[in-house]
């Protein structure tokens, strides 16, 4: 079995054309995108491959996230999380980096 993995995307909105090649990887790789923070983009959401599910959820609250990091863990799933803001920054990224790591999960941060 794979070890599940949760790219944190940073984006910036309004700059549609801005997504790095890493970033839109992480899009076109996930099998679950999250989308928190404000509305993304049609631009960018054109990278999520055809298999994946879409989960946009402006609260984006750590706990509504849960099942999602779970799934990862116990499956193997790619999510590809897309937040407003630098992601790094925040005590609600800093719970879900813990979590992560409670849960073996690989991680990875991606800023503008």
């Amino acid at each position: 079995m794979s070890i599940g993995r949760v790219t944190f995307i940073s984006h910036t909105p309004g700059t549609t054309g801005s997504l790095s090649w890493r970033a839109t990887c992480a899009i076109a790789e996930a099998d679950f995108v999250i989308s928190t923070g404000e509305v993304v983009s049609p631009e960018v959401l054109r990278h999520v491959p055809d298999h994946a599910d879409v989960f946009l959820d402006g609260a984006g609250t750590t706990h509504s996230l849960m099942p999602f990091y779970d799934l990862a863990s116990r499956d193997g799933f790619r999510i590809a999380h897309i937040s407003s803001g630098i992601p790094d920054q925040s005590e609600e990224m800093a719970e879900r980096l813990d979590r992560c790591a409670e849960l073996g999960l690989t991680t990875e941060i991606i800023r503008p």
